[in-house]
């Protein structure tokens, strides 16, 4: 169920996000998978990338991570960096994906963090 709501999640940021969509993965306890690659990357480089990300993520599926914010139940965490936006969207019984974009797909977000930036 988890993988076919994720390939859902896939159809609608490639009809949305167009060319900004880098790559969709799906994990679960003991595996991963990448679902959508863009064409003009290269798939070993991003299916080491997902390998490494699943790795560190797969700890935000789990309960005790949840419990460490006294505000409800993870709805998904997002993650800035110089090339890229990744979004985690935590699932249940340690299930996830994993979504990748361009940086210009969050401009405000990414224009909003550098003001900040600046002040620290």
């Amino acid at each position: 169920m988890p993988r076919e709501r994720v390939e859902e999640l896939a159809v609608f940021l490639r009809e949305t996000t167009g060319e900004y969509l880098r790559g969709v993965g799906f994990y679960d306890a003991d595996d991963y998978e990448v679902l959508y690659v863009r064409p003009d990357l290269r798939r070993e480089t991003l299916e080491s990338e997902i390998e490494r990300m699943v790795s560190h993520l797969r700890n935000e599926s789990r309960a005790r991570e949840q419990r460490a914010f006294p505000y409800g139940d993870l709805d998904g965490t997002v993650r800035s960096f110089e090339d890229a936006v990744v979004m985690h969207f935590p699932l249940p019984q340690e299930h996830g994906a994993i979504v990748t974009l361009d940086t210009d797909a969050a401009r405000q977000l990414n224009e909003f963090m550098s003001e900040c930036i600046k002040h620290l």
